[in-house]
């Protein structure tokens, strides 16, 4: 008998070697670049059979985030045409494997899939081993294929450490949790997790460890606890080959096609080998097993979550690592994390395009041309894309989403305009609203339609070559790249500013007099445009403003322009801090402007001096600091003869207005009461000692120095967590022009007395924006607005810099006046909720007030 008859004889059932009618539970793999994956929740998606519901353990409560909400398989089959409809070909469910239905301690349930109790069997709130196969075999008759999301770093949190950990003796302070169910996990050798029996700790099936404090330790990283979950000992054989023995009874039981690799980054790269080619006969690894089964190019493609600094490859680098090498390898392909928060960053927060060109580039040199690259906007771990941007600018993240090479994958409830993280798509399920949430005339449901149609009849987004255009580099602006495959050139072009810009010149790197058709455009009514002499792309686009643009067919050459606009005596890449005279010479033009940054409406207006020459004076003052570009064109049709673009740089030092210095101590809430959570991290990081303002120009930067300093234990993106700000920005009226609002939204509490706000920054360690006061009330912010603000940590210095960009306060001409109200709590980074608040703290619950208390530690005005 050969290997793959032996494997199957094994561990399929009998009935199922007969071929169902329903469709073949084994499929051969796909081409992955022609496919689309729809990412969900199960417990969250629909809810098929209630009968499964509730296990009887208080594990179900679809009010509450934290709890079983009724989603399974049986929902999940029912809704497969739905996906089908929006173009998606692959589904890619979170782990369906058995999990804690209460954790003590936590006081929620692992309806998520990621704290197992049992890596080979189906978790029952989603149904039976038979309905996950029969899913299968319906995705498979409908040509479309199945992506499990599996573990290997981790179960579930069964133990703890109390008191300081000894590395010399890991049985002190270890404590098993009481009131867990199930008690342990199910499965040996996992199930032998108690260190104080010496038979279990013999086991060796855990690291015994606590959980990780500094993410930038590799030992931690690899060996301890992450969110306290048990890590597994996983450089040991026996958690080795059960590991490859359960993930190869999925392949083989369930048909699946491919896996999505949790938490890749917290074991070594020798496991991840093992597991994925070992060549073990009692338990092949992945790859080699599918292979057996018919399944060639099985995917598997892992989760490397680290945050990226702007212009650096830090993030690729460690990503790609996990692909391994032509002679050792490791993973299929890897989550694109610095990818996907640059495409947040510029699409939804307002950062300089440039750092997205600087992403694709390196999509390109880490990633084998974006092959090894699955793309993806937001997912079930942080906040929802439209929870921090705009719908305008989610067509946008869509758009270069469905145009750029690599696996793209969209979480399910971006096709209805979700802004919960986890909320649920059916009725009954948590967040929902009380209704189902699968409409296919949704306008976002019939825009990634539009899309996903579009890279499926365009090969040159499935299979071409990306080459970066352009980016501009000082704010929101234009963004371009190019998809050559074969004799196809598609262009994609945006606009990620809310006011008109003008792209000039942009060498497209095709031949003149090249005729381009729309083949998708938001904003623009234009349905062919041509490329003027060397192949150049001049064009006004609107606001917020989408073209996606194909070669079609050659032109001639393209005719002279009648007018030309020099600027002189730029040379290098002059630095600017005080005001500077700009000139140059034109000709067949009566009047010109200078055009900083594309931005059209911000035009400076040139002083024609006879002679073909004129002078135009910038005020580097009015600029952020940070390279700039600035062009002359023509000021009654800009993109007729713009000249060519020139770059300098401006920097004008910060002034310190106004410091105040607040009560250390004082961080118990407004009658001294309140306790911070009990969980690590938290205790006295709310305490604010002092704020600072800085001006220069437009720009306003407030400094806030905490009491007891800033912890990152969470490795988040702008440097601090276990607090999170919200500062509220108040205007003179007679400036704005506006009253300002006096409640402060979610935090159950009105402004000091005297005191209005007409702009309020949300800061956390994950999340950064401004929202305008129009709308804003007891439970929410007004509309976000943009760009927002910049968010730096000096951890030796205990301090967290906001640095406000004047253009986000529409109609503000200054800071002069401006009042800055600051409060301190903390929030879920994932959902963007604030922490509650008790009579009693717990893990993650402030405590020594009642719910509906003001959410406020400490707080501080300054008012300059």
């Amino acid at each position: 008998m050969t290997l793959p008859s032996l494997l199957l004889a094994l561990l399929l059932p009998a009935a199922s070697l007969a071929a169902p009618a329903e469709g073949p539970l084994q499929v051969p793999s796909p081409d992955w670049r022609d496919q689309v994956v729809y990412f969900l929740l199960t417990d969250r998606f629909m809810n098929g059979d209630p009968r499964n519901d509730d296990q009887g353990h208080g594990d179900f409560k679809p009010t509450d985030a934290n709890f079983y909400s009724g989603g399974d398989f049986a929902g999940l089959l029912s809704k497969l045409d739905y996906i089908r409809g929006l173009g998606a070909t692959a589904v890619w469910l979170t782990p369906p494997v058995a999990n804690v239905w209460w954790d003590s301690s936590l006081k929620m349930s692992g309806y998520h899939g990621y704290w197992a109790v049992d890596f080979k069997a189906t978790d029952r709130h989603l149904g039976t081993l038979e309905d996950y196969r029969r899913l299968s075999r319906e995705l498979h008759r409908r040509g479309m294929y199945l992506v499990q999301d599996i573990v290997g770093n981790h179960t579930a949190d069964f133990f703890y450490y109390e008191g300081t950990y000894d590395p010399a003796d890991p049985a002190k302070g270890f404590r098993l949790k009481e009131g867990m169910f199930p008690p342990r996990p199910a499965q040996p050798p996992f199930s032998h997790n108690d260190l104080r029996d010496p038979a279990q700790r013999a086991a060796g099936a855990y690291h015994w460890t606590p959980d990780i404090q500094d993410y930038n330790d590799e030992g931690q990283r690899l060996h301890h606890q992450m969110s306290g979950l048990d890590d597994l000992n996983t450089s040991d054989p026996r958690v080795r080959e059960a590991l490859r023995d359960a993930y190869g009874f999925w392949i083989a039981t369930a048909g699946v096609d491919g896996f999505r690799i949790d938490t890749a980054h917290f074991a070594e790269h020798d496991f991840w080998k093992d597991l994925l080619h070992s060549t073990s006969p009692a338990a092949p690894g992945i790859d080699p097993f599918a292979r057996a089964l018919g399944k060639k190019d099985f995917m598997t493609f892992g989760e490397v979550w680290v945050n990226g600094d702007p212009f650096s490859d830090k993030g690729e680098r460690a990503a790609v690592e996990y692909l391994g090498t032509q002679s050792s390898p490791e993973m299929r392909a890897v989550l694109n994390f610095p990818l996907a928060m640059e495409l947040r960053a510029v699409f939804a927060k307002g950062a300089p395009p440039a750092r997205l060109r600087y992403r694709l580039e390196n999509l390109k040199r880490f990633f084998a041309e974006g092959s090894t690259s699955v793309n993806f906007i937001d997912n079930h771990d942080m906040a929802r894309f439209l929870a921090e941007g705009t719908e305008g600018g989610f067509v946008q993240a869509l758009t270069a989403l469905l145009t750029l090479p690599g696996l793209p994958v969209v979480y399910a409830g971006t096709e209805q305009a979700f802004t919960e993280t986890r909320g649920a798509m059916f009725a009954g399920g948590y967040g929902s609203g009380g209704k189902d949430r699968f409409d296919p005339t949704h306008p976002l449901y019939l825009l990634l339609r539009e899309l996903t149609d579009l890279r499926r009849r365009e090969p040159v987004f499935r299979r071409g070559t990306l080459v970066p255009l352009y980016g501009a580099s000082a704010g929101p602006g234009p963004f371009a790249y190019r998809l050559d495959a074969g004799k196809d050139r598609a262009l994609v072009l945006f606009n990620t500013a809310d006011e008109e810009v003008l792209l000039a010149r942009l060498e497209t790197g095709l031949p003149e007099g090249t005729p381009l058709d729309a083949l998708f455009a938001r904003g623009f009514a234009e349905k062919r445009l041509r490329l003027a002499e060397g192949g150049r792309l001049s064009l006004r686009m609107p606001a917020r403003s989408v073209l996606v643009l194909k070669g079609a067919g050659t032109g001639g050459a393209a005719a002279p322009s009648s007018a030309r606009i020099d600027v002189t005596g730029f040379t290098g890449l002059p630095t600017f801090s005080a005001k500077t005279s700009v000139e140059g010479t034109s000709r067949g033009v009566a009047k010109v402007s200078v055009v900083v940054d594309g931005r059209l409406a911000r035009a400076l207006p040139a002083k024609m001096l006879g002679g073909g020459r004129w002078r135009a004076t910038l005020d580097p003052a009015l600029l952020p600091d940070g390279e700039h570009s600035l062009l002359a064109v023509d000021a009654d049709a800009p993109e007729r003869a713009p000249s060519e673009e020139h770059a300098f740089k401006v920097s004008v030092p910060f002034t310190l207005v106004k410091e105040i210095t607040d009560p250390v101590g004082d961080d118990h809430g407004p009658a001294g009461t309140y306790r911070y959570p009990l969980a690590q991290g938290f205790e006295g990081r709310a305490d604010l000692e002092k704020l600072s303002l800085y001006r220069r120009g437009p720009g306003a930067k407030l400094v806030l120095k905490l009491a007891d300093g800033v912890t990152s234990g969470w490795n988040p993106a702008f440097g601090f967590d276990h607090v999170c700000f919200d500062v509220y920005v108040g205007f003179p009226e007679s400036v704005i022009g506006r009253p300002g609002a006096t409640r402060l939204p979610r935090l159950n509490a009105g402004a000091p007395a005297g005191f209005s706000w007409h702009y309020a920054a949300f800061l956390g360690g994950w999340k950064a924006a401004l929202y305008d006061s129009a709308g804003a009330g007891d439970a929410a912010f007004g509309p976000q607005v943009q760009p927002a603000p910049k968010v730096s940590t000096d951890k030796a210095a205990g301090t967290v810099s906001v640095l406000f960009d004047l253009d986000a306060f529409k109609g503000v001409p200054s800071f002069d006046g401006a009042r800055f109200y600051l409060t301190t709590w903390d929030y879920d980074g994932m959902e963007g909720t604030l922490r509650p608040l008790a009579p009693q703290a717990g893990d993650y619950v402030f405590g020594g007030g009642k719910p509906g208390d003001p959410r406020i530690m400490d707080d501080a005005l300054l008012a300059p």
